[in-house]
């Protein structure tokens, strides 16, 4: 286990009913942004009793709504215009990963002087964030607790990511119940995007991280479990309770500690994100199993042995080659029975921008660690996606 530093600042508030404690987390602020998504919240009622707490605690209210489910850049324009308009105090989202992205990308860019999008381009010129807290209504992303925001600058093409320990959210409420009226397609996208995350910290060159690595096939685990349970009773408590902790343990770092993590996957799909505006989930979902194939070599099959006894439950008496195999092939079973597509063409993608897009992931040096990825590799990751 390599040496690491440990801080989970946000403050989780976990259960049904848990919106009580908004009032007190808002106590020292007056002046509150409220940033949301397209409507569902106040469709299904959740915006009223938000409002309603808000009101009750006399704070005075403004609001940004309409982030898409891949955030653009404009959007934290809008945001940080309405903050400096109006001397902001606080930045409260209410929705999913894509709505507390947005919040956080505001809360940075606040505070830096120059054009926002320029910290996601070089974040060495951060220097600080308005404190923002967040209302979940998707579990998926994890951004509820942790350090990352992810934005997408739709003129040039690109979805970046921003990193850095101030972005964490002060507090989350995480109400199950609010995630009751999500689509199976939501539902099944959601999950594949946690697993995602788990794998991204999981398939790691670091083999000595015991601990981290049962808690991965746990939280892994956790979702194979519960994920046909919300298929067939999408109101199903603790079926939700389950997904929606497992997707803030998957990405608040607790998975990373004491290891080597990779994320070529995600920024592969982020390239297919950013020039087609792909839901995330859905596209990893397709990747996920052909990075497996690509980089199941003879040098990483003890980690997908790992993989297929401890996660899957085969045999530890078949070799390795076909432990690798077995295991690659369940997870896009398991992802086909979550109705998610298994294929590109399916979501209307072709090869058009398969090379700037690899070369793209080349560029920017997210091109793995489990396995280094090059070119080729990311060529054809896409093409065994088609």
């Amino acid at each position: 286990m390599i040496n690491f530093s440990l801080n989970l600042k946000t403050r989780i508030h976990f259960g049904k009913g848990a919106i009580s404690n908004l009032i007190s987390e808002l106590m020292p602020y007056k002046r509150i942004l409220l940033v949301t998504g397209s409507g569902s919240v106040k469709k299904y009622g959740i915006y009223d009793t938000v409002m309603t707490e808000l009101s009750t605690a006399e704070k005075e209210v403004f609001e940004l709504s309409g982030i898409k489910p891949n955030p653009s850049i404009d959007s934290v324009y809008a945001g940080i215009k309405i903050c400096r308009e109006n001397n902001i105090e606080f930045i409260l989202a209410l929705g999913g990963g894509s709505v507390i992205d947005a919040a956080k990308a505001i809360a940075a860019g606040m505070v830096y002087k120059g054009d926002v999008w320029e910290l996601f381009l070089d974040d060495s010129k951060f220097n600080g964030a308005l404190k923002t807290g967040c209302i979940l209504t998707i579990a998926a992303t994890g951004s509820e607790s942790n350090k990352n925001s992810v934005i997408t600058n739709e003129k040039t093409k690109e979805k970046l990511g921003l990193r850095n320990e101030a972005l964490r959210p002060e507090f989350a409420i995480l109400d199950p119940t609010y995630t009751y009226t999500l689509s199976s397609v939501q539902t099944s996208a959601s999950i594949a995007d946690i697993m995602s995350h788990v794998f991204e910290q999981y398939f790691s060159p670091t083999k000595d991280a015991y601990m981290t690595d049962r808690l991965s096939e746990s939280v892994l685990k956790t979702c194979i479990k519960f994920a046909p349970v919300l298929l067939k009773d999408p109101e199903n408590y603790e079926a939700r309770a389950e997904i929606m902790w497992a997707s803030t343990i998957a990405l608040n770092g607790l998975l990373s500690f004491g290891k080597i993590t990779d994320w070529a996957s995600h920024m592969i799909e982020h390239e297919l994100s950013a020039y087609y505006d792909l839901n995330h989930g859905i596209g990893l979902a397709i990747l996920f199993p052909n990075w497996m194939k690509r980089v199941a070599d003879e040098s990483r099959l003890w980690k997908f042995r790992d993989f297929a006894i401890n996660v899957w439950g085969f045999s530890p008496t078949l070799g390795d080659r076909d432990l690798a195999d077995v295991s690659i092939q369940k997870t896009r079973e398991f992802f086909n029975g979550l109705n998610l597509p298994s294929k590109l063409s399916e979501v209307n993608i072709d090869d058009k921008y398969f090379e700037i897009m690899s070369e793209n992931v080349i560029r920017r040096k997210m091109n793995g660690t489990f396995k280094v990825l090059d070119k080729e590799d990311i060529m054809e990751i896409y093409r065994l996606s088609l």
